[in-house]
Parts: C-alpha cells; sequence; structure tokens
C-alpha cells in the first residue's frame, strides 16, 4: 500500500500545507491503496493519485526520491475474526502552488471522487496564539492507519518542520482535553 503527502508553500502566507483527504470511512488518510499485480511502488500511488484526485495539467510524478518510511500495520477486525497485516509505503512530494491547487479542485474524472474520497483536507502546518487551533487540534482528528505519524514524518522530511516543533505541537495536541477538541 503507498500513501501521499503533497506540500506546497503558499504565495500569499508563505506557509507550508498538507493535502490530507476524508476517506469513506470517516477517518484522514493521504492519497494511497494497493498495489496491483506487476506494479512498482511508483506506478502504483501515481495511478492512486490520479483515481482520487484526478489528472491534472502536469502529472504529478511521484518517483523513488520521494520515498520516506515504510510501516508495518496491524488491524484486528473483530467482526471477521481476522488480523489485516499491511506494509504501509508513504511518499512526500512538494509540487508548486499551482499544481496544489489544481489538485484541490474536485475533478469530475476521478472515478473515486466521491465513493472512496469523501473531501480534501488542508492540514494546518501552524498554531494559533491560543495554542491550541491548528496543528495541535487537527492532530486530534481520528487518522487512518500511521496516517497521523506519516504525516509529522513527511513535515520533517521536507523540512517544513523542525523536529523541536513537531514535539512542541504534539505536546500541545495532547494537553487539549478532549471535549475542547470537539469545540
Amino acid at each position: 500500500m503507498a500513501d501521499n503527502l503533497f506540500a506546497s508553500q503558499s504565495a500569499l502566507e508563505k506557509k507550508f500545507t498538507s493535502k490530507m483527504q476524508l476517506r469513506f470511512d470517516g477517518r484522514m488518510g493521504f492519497p494511497g491503496g494497493f498495489v496491483d499485480d506487476f506494479e512498482d511502488l511508483e506506478t502504483a500511488i501515481n495511478r492512486e493519485v490520479v483515481e482520487e484526485l484526478g489528472e491534472t495539467t502536469n502529472p504529478v510524478n511521484i518517483t523513488k526520491e520521494n520515498y520516506v518510511i515504510s510501516h508495518l500495520y496491524e488491524e484486528y477486525v473483530s467482526e471477521l475474526d481476522i488480523t489485516k497485516k499491511l506494509c504501509l509505503h508513504f511518499f512526500a512530494k512538494n509540487v508548486p502552488l499551482e499544481q496544489f491547487l489544481e489538485l484541490e479542485t474536485r475533478k469530475q474524472g476521478a472515478p473515486y471522487l466521491g465513493y472512496e474520497v469523501l473531501g480534501l483536507v488542508r492540514c494546518p502546518v501552524y498554531i494559533l496564539r491560543d495554542k491550541r487551533g491548528g496543528l495541535p487540534s487537527f492532530l486530534r482528528h481520528d487518522f487512518v492507519g500511521n496516517s497521523r505519524q506519516q504525516l509529522l514524518i513527511g513535515l520533517e522530511h521536507e523540512g517544513i518542520l523542525t523536529p523541536e516543533e513537531i514535539k512542541e505541537v504534539v505536546q500541545l495536541s495532547q494537553s487539549i482535553p478532549a471535549s475542547a477538541a470537539k469545540l
């Protein structure tokens, strides 16, 4: 399974942002999916990006250089009495602002929009003055699999946040009471 992070610098705010998606199961995740027979990881993630987000004027073209990390993931499914075992591969890619915005517009030709992908979400890569708003509150969402960890690793890998900034935002997110995160 291959996942992907899109980050782009905003010309107006000089801040970075990451593109995530609201999935069919109500959880946050990244574009990605299963690798078909005879596909390599890069072919699979590029196919999944087109299926889930639609084609762009210039292809996103994720390559081996965009590889960040792999995770082994296990999840027990009580209804089926099985344990799902997956190897999740995470890629991160900076794209130009124009392409980021083009990816953000829902493409009618993307077959999985509205089915697997219920909507696209910008991840706020900032902390508001109250030390709750922005990324700390965002990290309180329900993420699929390792997506939360992948988000933080990707932000560091792409030089968007330093390890110290990531540590701070994680600590801030953990200090937000569950009831306050829902307000």
